[in-house]
């Protein structure tokens, strides 16, 4: 019997292993970025590439309650109502 439901955990990241530093490391290319983490002692490269990929959904995932939980704030009464533009500098995330 074979597992109908597939994962697509991995989707829309691509994995390469590199030599650097004196060490194996795992490289992931996706969504605009590059991230890359050395394969510890006993670990698979894949494990290596899950790892990766999990830390930074987690912290995608806590940048966005985070922006959530700001966006849920009330105004500041001095603060007038009308539409004005943020500066650049005050976003925590950048994107480019």
């Amino acid at each position: 019997m074979t597992n109908p439901f597939r994962l697509r955990w991995l989707q829309g990241w691509t994995f390469q292993l590199v030599l650097m530093e004196g060490h194996v490391q795992v490289e992931a290319h996706g969504f605009g970025i590059c991230l890359r983490t050395a394969v510890m002692p006993g670990e698979s490269p894949q494990a290596a590439a899950d790892r990766l990929v999990l830390s930074e959904d987690r912290r995608r995932r806590a940048l966005h309650n985070a922006w959530i939980r700001g966006k849920d704030v009330a105004q500041p009464t001095e603060v007038s109502s009308t539409k004005e533009v943020a500066p650049s500098s005050n976003s925590l995330v950048v994107v480019g």
